[in-house]
């Protein structure tokens, strides 16, 4: 049987996002086996790949030339020197292997040409003419041997190159796939990938993040204080937050689905920075401690007390991929106590206290469908932490984000949406006018709906401007009952 390749490995040999290639194969009708694709499927869906830019190591320069310096190893990009030994060691067998078929074809060429030589011997005119022929398409091939460089060779070598630099890791019971790069533990990796694995400490201290692994091979990056039983050694259970991955994995393993509660935290965590973006808008960065990190779901919020008493429930404005490092978005006009602490450069270098989290406005995260993110005001919070959610677990077909009013010409967070405008290719960002009818807006809503069927929509905003627009997007024929809404000024 055909190797077959899982989405997100043949979106990495293509050098397209999962997504792109998702939307692919609907398109083009292609069948799949349980969700996966031969090399043939690909190079017929993608003939022209510049196999000359290899995604793959461009990918290896980006993440080497951003990588911050961690104390244990080197520079951050490559696994440390035994982990990157153990998959040079398993390339070398894919190697050998491969040599080898190589060798038994090249000597059966050889025998079948010498055979066929032989056979000129016979006296039969018609069967040397036969013969003759043979042998002149047996030394072309051998010939081509030499010099074969077709586009499946090329994916092979560059599917090779990817197992060395990371390795791919499959959940069960969920079917979740994500690649652990460098010498990022399993735990880190999969919150990166956006996926909600269970975890408490994130530094061995409570087995809460504890996994069964299936297949593959793991190496200890930290020693941990949580003692796993001998019975629990032998069945192949590990800490997710204290081992990395040596080969591509299968691990059993908790993760949180859309309709399961977080656990209630309670964190002191520090205001790292606060940025005016604007005169009235403010983007503030709070930092966690190392080893207790904030479980939250893309849209949700959590409730922040400064030293002196005043608190807020704030939405998070980040992506849960990074539980420690959380920004939040506060206006001038809106909680007013609170606000005075972040506009008057009091609230920088503070102790806060977090509770949370709260909230169900919450992705859909295994849906490929094209996805439409609608905020205006304070719901641009959490539609931001929802798009960068979406960004990170690259399923949906395309991405499209609309803001009403946008933000300040030229802050951070202008910015940031322009980046995702122009860097993705399944990504659309739309600012409009701060006063745009609901009637206008309906319309826009239409036009990026037509398919109107498969296309999920999540809309942020104040209430009353809510209601507005489902009932403008009513009366233009667009079904609004499986609409994501959020009132943020309750």
């Amino acid at each position: 049987m055909p190797k077959l390749l899982s989405l997100s490995r043949a979106a990495r040999l293509a050098g397209v996002s999962r997504g792109e290639l998702q939307k692919k194969v609907r398109k083009e009708c292609v069948e799949t086996f349980e969700g996966k694709l031969t090399v043939d499927v690909l190079v017929s869906l993608y003939p022209h790949i510049d196999m000359e830019r290899d995604p793959i190591l461009e990918r290896v320069r980006l993440i080497k030339q951003e990588a911050r310096p961690k104390a244990h190893y080197s520079d951050g990009w490559m696994p440390d020197p035994q982990v990157l030994m153990s998959r040079l060691k398993a390339f070398q067998h894919t190697l050998v292997q491969t040599k080898s078929s190589l060798n038994a074809s090249e000597n059966l060429l050889s025998e079948t040409s010498s055979d066929l030589q032989s056979a000129l011997n016979a006296p039969d005119e018609k069967l040397r003419a036969e013969v003759e022929h043979c042998i002149q398409k047996l030394s072309g091939a051998m010939d081509r041997l030499g010099r074969a460089s077709d586009a499946k060779a090329a994916l092979f070598a560059k599917d090779a190159m990817l197992k060395i630099v990371s390795a791919s890791v499959r959940l069960l019971p969920s079917g979740h796939e994500f690649f652990l790069e460098g010498n990022d533990s399993i735990l880190e990796s999969g919150l990166k990938a956006g996926l909600y694995l269970d975890y408490g400490c994130t530094s061995g201290n409570c087995g809460a993040c504890k996994c069964k692994v299936v297949s593959g091979a793991v190496r200890k990056l930290r020693n941990h204080d949580y003692v796993l039983s001998a019975k629990e050694q032998e069945e192949g259970y590990v800490l997710a937050c204290s081992n990395t991955a040596i080969s591509d994995l299968v691990v059993e393993v908790g993760e949180a689905g859309v309709a399961e509660t977080l656990p209630y935290q309670e964190i002191r965590a520090q205001v790292k920075k606060v940025e005016l973006v604007g005169e009235s808008l403010a983007l503030i960065h709070v930092q966690t401690p190392r080893t207790h990190s904030l479980r939250f779901k893309a849209g949700q919020s959590v409730s922040v007390t400064t030293e002196d008493g005043r608190s807020a429930d704030l939405y998070i404005a980040s992506c849960p991929c990074d539980g420690r490092n959380l920004q939040f978005i506060i206006f001038r006009e809106d909680e007013v106590g609170f606000g005075d602490a972040v506009f008057d450069a009091t609230l920088a270098r503070q102790t806060v206290l977090l509770e949370g989290p709260m909230g169900g406005f919450v992705l859909q995260e295994d849906s490929t469908a094209p996805t439409l993110f609608l905020a205006k005001e304070g719901g641009f919070s959490p539609v931001k932490s929802l798009v960068e959610q979406a960004i990170t677990i690259d399923n949906a077909e395309g991405l499209n984000l609309i803001h009403i009013g946008g933000n300040p010409a030229g802050s951070s967070l202008e910015n940031l949406c322009r980046s995702w405008n122009d860097s993705l290719d399944n990504f659309s960002y739309t600012s409009t006018a701060n006063d745009i009818s609901a009637d206008e807006l309906a319309q826009l809503l239409f036009n990026a709906t037509t398919d109107s069927e498969r296309v999920e929509v999540y809309i942020a905003g104040p209430a009353t401007w809510l209601e507005n627009v489902r009932d403008a997007a009513s009366r233009k024929g667009l079904d609004t009952g499986g609409w994501y809404t959020e009132a943020t000024d309750r």
